[in-house]
């Protein structure tokens, strides 16, 4: 039984902020950690695939791909690779920034553990992208490389955060479209494409989606797109026209009239103000 009690994670005497140590564990049965009095640090893990078990006296809790598990300090764990199974993990004992402390606010179980079932979901494939590079660069010494690692643990808190909102929670399909649309603002879009994209019919697309966020499909591509123009309005020198053509406007008259109906001020008006 791999216990891990020379885990500097364990025996750290000043809580500096940071990232202690981090890995990517693919193991088989057999496979198993156990400290009854916790750790010092926080452990974050994550499952990218196979299955892992935390156990809590007689409690037994199965983790699957996209199931996040935070376990704050002095939280007793014991945790294992089950029967038959094999369990690919990222995980990371670390410190948090004061700045942090928000992001780790979730509600805890009885034992004191934070679960997050992210599932397939963009919360997922983003947490995972950020955790590789985590581990990566929290293999390499030096001051960037110790940045790079800490920035990329704030972002998979983000991500995990984000997740735990009540308002964050949206079907999965949902959430893939409207990464997809944050992503694709400037080209012609329709509910049947949309709908096809995510193996819906366009009826039970467009009612899941005004359900799920409260707006209908276009009413959402619109505000995305006139928030995006207004983003370019402050950050850019670009011509209204050019804008309008970037955030997927084929009539700069078009674009200038929804402008003044969403924010309550011409494209112009709205520069000169920032």
């Amino acid at each position: 039984m791999a216990e891990n009690l020379n885990n500097p994670a364990v025996n750290q005497t000043m809580p500096a902020p940071g990232v202690l140590i981090s890995g990517q564990f693919s193991e088989p049965f057999g496979y198993e950690v156990w400290r009854p009095g916790g750790t010092r640090d926080w452990l974050l893990t994550l499952t990218i695939g196979g299955q892992g078990e935390y156990a809590h006296g007689a409690e037994r809790v199965r983790c699957g791909e996209g199931d996040a598990v935070l376990l704050p300090p002095g939280v007793p764990h014991h945790y294992y690779t089950p029967r038959d199974c094999r369990w690919d993990f990222f995980w990371a004992h670390f410190n948090p920034e004061l700045r942090w402390m928000e992001l780790l606010r979730h509600p805890q179980d009885a034992n004191g553990a934070i679960r997050l079932p992210l599932g397939q979901s963009t919360a997922f494939d983003r947490a995972s992208s950020a955790f590789l590079r985590l581990v990566r660069d929290n293999r390499h010494t030096g001051h960037y490389a110790e940045l790079l690692s800490l920035n990329a643990l704030e972002e998979v808190l983000v991500h995990l955060a984000g997740f735990s909102a009540k308002d964050e929670r949206l079907d999965a399909r949902i959430a893939d479209t409207l990464g997809y649309l944050v992503d694709h603002l400037g080209v012609p879009h329709t509910v049947a494409e949309l709908a096809a994209r995510v193996s819906l019919s366009p009826s039970r697309f467009s009612h899941l989606f005004k359900e799920q966020t409260g707006d209908s499909v276009l009413e959402t591509l619109l505000k995305l797109r006139l928030k995006h123009a207004a983003r370019l309005l402050e950050h850019t020198p670009l011509l209204v026209s050019e804008i309008a053509g970037m955030s997927g406007f084929q009539s700069p008259f078009y674009f200038t009239k929804q402008f003044t109906a969403l924010f309550g001020i011409s494209p112009s008006g709205y520069r000169k103000r920032t």
